[in-house]
């Protein structure tokens, strides 16, 4: 072989593997798609496009924390009220919709509020007490 023509294929074998390299530097620069799927072709064989006989895997649906929606209901209070009977815990609910409905309506009256104002608010606490809600 000539000269010529081993430097030829060693300069076109040089610019191959820059030309590869600079692409692998691209790739690993760009970020990952939001929703890449794979598909499992065999036991130990995957790709990225879809094959004859092959089933979607690793896509999870993204996962959405909804900040506006109240925390759930404290697991003290779900841990006590599982011991009370259906009607207990029906009581329980109503009652703490009057209570917030009682602190609400008391906070409104500022520093008018009397004795008898305070009345109901002071009975319902008693009875959520004693229902151990």
């Amino acid at each position: 072989m000539a000269a010529s023509a081993r430097g030829w294929i060693r300069a076109a074998l040089l610019a191959a593997a820059a030309l590869a390299a600079s692409n692998a530097f691209a790739q690993a620069q760009a970020p990952a798609p939001a929703q890449a799927q794979a598909w499992r072709c065999g036991a130990r064989t995957y790709s990225q496009v879809p094959c004859p006989g092959g089933r979607a895997v690793g896509v999870k649906p993204p996962r959405v924390t909804d900040k506006s929606r109240p925390p759930p209901q404290d697991r003290a209070v779900a841990a006590r009220r599982a011991s009370l009977t259906g009607g207990e815990r029906q009581e329980c609910r109503a009652l703490d919709v009057k209570l917030r409905a009682e602190e609400s309506a008391l906070r409104a009256r500022g520093d008018a509020a009397t004795l008898d104002d305070e009345m109901p608010l002071v009975h319902a606490k008693k009875r959520f007490r004693e229902l151990r809600c």
